[in-house]
């Protein structure tokens, strides 16, 4: 894990650093004693695992329990690529019709559903393209995220209502530690 992070500084922080981050992640899996630390599964859920942050850029590993689903959400206008360690997942992408941009109105086309991905696939969402949802349909799963600034929150939207809320995320656990009496701000639904 210290070796991807290594490259992932010098990329994220040099010229034409997000397109070098999704070169530098393809087909990349990290060896899982080296995920050890950052490897807390929920029953049930997805738990959020910061493994690094600074002000240009976090890295999250998420642990996905078989059959969850994260809501349909966008990632706060950052640019994310999230690379997969264990498991197969359906990724949906979800057209922006109108509205969407900011809290309220929001109307969504029909999702474009992915064949199951798997270990070593990468997929990138650019500020403009960001809205989907992820399902882990076999695990345990693990996915590696990498947000090309910090996202706090994001907008989380409801198909059949046709709004969108801002949610503020939480961490499971911090740098490997468990986080206590963290905030509700989980990001996770069960099909």
């Amino acid at each position: 894990m210290e070796e991807v992070l290594r490259y992932l500084r010098e990329e994220v922080h040099g010229a034409d650093g997000a397109l070098k981050v999704g070169r530098r992640l393809e087909g990349v899996c990290v060896r899982s004693e080296s995920l050890g630390p950052f490897l807390h599964f929920k029953r049930g859920r997805y738990t959020r695992n910061l493994v690094y942050r600074d002000a240009r850029f976090e890295v999250v590993l998420n642990c996905w329990d078989t059959g969850t689903c994260s809501p349909i959400h966008d990632h706060g206008r950052e640019e994310c690529w999230f690379s997969v360690q264990a498991g197969t997942f359906l990724l949906e992408d979800y057209p922006l019709l109108a509205g969407g941009r900011q809290p309220g109105y929001a109307l969504l086309g029909p999702p474009r559903v992915s064949e199951g991905v798997g270990p070593g696939h990468v997929d990138y969402r650019g500020p403009l393209d960001s809205i989907h949802r992820v399902t882990s349909v076999q695990g345990p799963a693990v996915t590696l995220h990498v947000y090309a600034s910090p996202v706090d929150q994001c907008l989380v939207f409801d198909v059949r209502r046709q709004r969108c809320v801002w949610r503020k995320l939480s961490y499971h656990s911090v740098f490997g530690r468990p986080v206590e009496g963290r905030p509700g701000g989980e990001l996770t639904e069960r099909l």
